[in-house]
């Protein structure tokens, strides 16, 4: 072992807001934190797909955009000054001398307990199916929108029928883009507040209408669409197109772990989020009776995790930590 990485109390794999809320929460119950996070940056599917997007199921925030989020979420974490690690996924995870060992890319690790807070794994995108849209990823083809404002009169095709799809088209709308929404099916996916507010905004919306083919020289330049019902096409003019199709998770390292899995999802006690002895999963990554894929949710499972695991280093440990306003800093 790498003699240079002290032990910590708590080994917290993903940086996302539950890992994150879950480092936080651990300087609340004085336990060493390290933190790891594939990515080279903290917030995970919030930072890396919808940093420009509003956010509105966070208490106390009436709206927030997603990268405002994660910096308050990042700040908040370093309360109790944990080891935060970006570019270091964990490669394996088994038990060592009464804790865990960990190996990620750059070195190996000693925790005395876990919390696995992953979301939904390694994610990539669903593509279009349309030929050569490849050659254009990252130059015309988005799966997310960093800057909304930068498309301020221009024209951009989102594709996609779920609340995000809606969402993205909205805000560009919003700030002054010629957006066209397309989406294969009749009906919608997402909430009526999503698509009454793209109806607001201005939104060309298309339903039961598919991309046939792009067109351009360095990036996408025109879109030929499809209405299925009656086949009838239209051609878009182009300057970005926001692909929100979903995405595919992979798991895989979890299972690697030698982890219980029940389809995609993690299963867990729900008083406790515990996995095994010591181990603990919370966020879009566990499973049970109830649960909710809300970033609101995902803040009590962290709490419930870290105060799980204070007890099973501590016996003595009090299984609820006292009120954040009772803390002096």
């Amino acid at each position: 072992m790498d003699h240079t990485n002290p032990v910590s109390d708590l080994a917290i794999v993903g940086g996302g807001p539950a890992g994150l809320f879950a480092a936080f929460y651990a300087g609340l119950r004085s336990l060493e934190a390290r933190v790891f996070e594939a990515l080279p940056f903290l917030g995970g599917q919030v930072a890396a797909l919808y940093p420009e997007k509003t956010i509105f199921d966070v208490g106390g925030l009436p709206g927030v955009r997603g990268a405002d989020l994660v910096s308050a979420l990042e700040r908040q974490a370093r309360f109790g000054t944990p080891d935060i690690r970006t570019s270091e996924p964990v490669t394996s995870l088994e038990a060592h001398r009464g804790g865990f060992l960990l190996q990620t890319s750059q070195g190996t690790y000693q925790a005395r307990a876990v919390i696995i807070a992953v979301g939904v794994g390694a994610f990539t995108p669903r593509p279009l199916g349309v030929p050569e849209v490849d050659r254009w990823e990252g130059r015309g083809i988005l799966h997310t929108v960093s800057h909304v404002a930068s498309y301020a009169g221009r024209h951009v095709l989102v594709v996609g029928g779920g609340d995000s799809a809606l969402d993205w088209a909205s805000e560009l709308a919003e700030a002054g883009a010629t957006t066209t929404l397309v989406h294969r099916r009749e009906a919608f996916r997402a909430v009526e507040s999503s698509l009454h507010r793209a109806e607001r905004a201005g939104v060309h919306i298309r339903r039961s209408t598919v991309v046939d083919n792009l067109e351009g020289t360095d990036r996408p330049e025109r879109a030929r669409i499809r209405h299925l019902p009656t086949e009838k096409t239209e051609e878009v003019a182009l300057d970005a197109v926001v692909l929100s199709l979903g995405f595919v998770a992979d798991l895989s390292a979890v299972r690697a772990w030698g982890l219980p899995l029940e389809g995609r999802h993690i299963p867990v006690a729900p008083d406790r989020m515990a996995v095994t002895p010591g181990i603990y999963a919370i966020g879009d990554a566990v499973l049970y009776p109830g649960k909710l894929p809300l970033i609101a949710s995902a803040f009590s499972e962290a709490a419930l995790a870290v105060n799980a695991a204070a007890t099973f280093l501590d016996p003595r440990a009090h299984l609820h930590a006292d009120h954040s306003t009772s803390i002096a800093r």
